[in-house]
């Protein structure tokens, strides 16, 4: 029992003891300027406060933004390969996106998503860290472009864009005066972008103009013809071949993925031949990653590899038949 107490009681003044260790001052050299021995004043205190949210331990290099890291894939011809996201629902947002993509487009035109789940799911994805969120805007009226970029989508896809004076449009909308007419506000995006401290919404609009992405859709005849005038404004980051609607406008019945249909592969031809004349990126949409493979060989390097619906019902059905596989037959 006596020796229970000794151990107990040494056991207490040890924790004591490193308890009052942990709670001495610094040395001098580090309690103020120039090792006066002094407490550092609030002012100082501020100072290395924010130095420690933008700065990684270590005095490492922080890493580049998702959309740096973007475009600078785009700009190196290097395959970016992106998830598309209809599902409604920022929890699938973020477990998809972590997985290891490029990019990812929350797709307003053609799912049920409102703003507020937009805003959501964009945050979301950029809380990966690793994930660029990319929004594909429902239409041209600007204030999707406000509600998008303002919740801190890292670009937006336009739908539908078919003339040079409807690239000049939506570009405007997206950048802040002198180069558009995109409107101040953007409380929430600085977080999106990785961006913190008092001096948040100060850096996002000084950067925001080079950072975010301007993605027009060519998907339509009409495009196709006036390529080379829309591609002939600045400012643009990548283009994006709709498939389907593109098909449709050539004429086709039944649109199809990997349609080998004359028509379509002399538009698409023509697109990336007007696009690689100004050293503009092309993007296109596929279901797989098997389809987004091949179209490495068509010189597209902003690729869609998986749809989350896609891959939703791919892999319940293809479970759900293998469990009814068994030979035996279940009444």
């Amino acid at each position: 029992m006596g020796s229970r107490l000794v151990h107990r009681d040494m056991a207490v003044r040890r924790v004591l003891r490193l308890g009052l260790e942990a709670h001495q001052p610094p040395p001098p050299s580090s309690r103020g300027p120039s090792g006066s021995g002094q407490p550092p004043s609030h002012q100082q205190q501020q100072q290395e406060r924010r130095s420690s949210m933008y700065s990684p331990p270590g005095g490492q290099t922080p890493p580049p933004l998702n959309s740096a890291r973007l475009k600078a894939r785009l700009r190196d011809g290097v395959p970016a390969f992106g998830v598309w996201l209809s599902i409604p629902s920022p929890v699938t947002a973020r477990m998809v996106a972590a997985q290891g993509f490029d990019w990812a487009c929350i797709d307003m035109e053609h799912s049920p998503l409102n703003p507020t789940l937009m805003a959501d799911m964009v945050a979301a994805v950029a809380s990966t860290g690793t994930c660029a969120p990319i929004v594909r805007v429902p239409s041209h009226a600007p204030e999707y472009f406000k509600w998008a970029l303002d919740a801190g989508a890292h670009g937006v896809i336009v739908p539908m864009v078919n003339t040079r004076d409807e690239m000049v449009k939506v570009l405007g909308y997206c950048k802040y005066p002198p180069e558009g007419r995109r409107s101040y506000g953007a409380f929430f995006a600085p977080q999106s972008f990785g961006i913190r401290g008092p001096g948040a919404i100060s850096e996002y609009t000084e950067r925001a103009n080079q950072d975010i992405l301007v993605i027009p859709q060519i998907e339509s005849a009409e495009a196709v013809s006036n390529a080379t005038e829309i591609l002939s404004v600045n400012g643009i980051d990548a283009i994006f071949i709709g498939p389907y609607d593109l098909q449709a406008s050539l004429g086709a019945h039944r649109p199809v993925e990997d349609s080998y249909d004359s028509r379509f592969l002399a538009a698409q031809s023509a697109v990336i031949q007007a696009a690689e004349a100004r050293n503009i990126p092309r993007g296109i949409y596929t279901s797989s990653g098997a389809a987004a493979r091949s179209k490495l060989a068509s010189r597209f390097t902003l690729v869609v590899a998986a749809n989350d619906l896609s891959c939703l019902m791919g892999s319940t059905g293809e479970n759900l038949g293998r469990a009814k596989s068994d030979p035996r037959g279940y009444r």
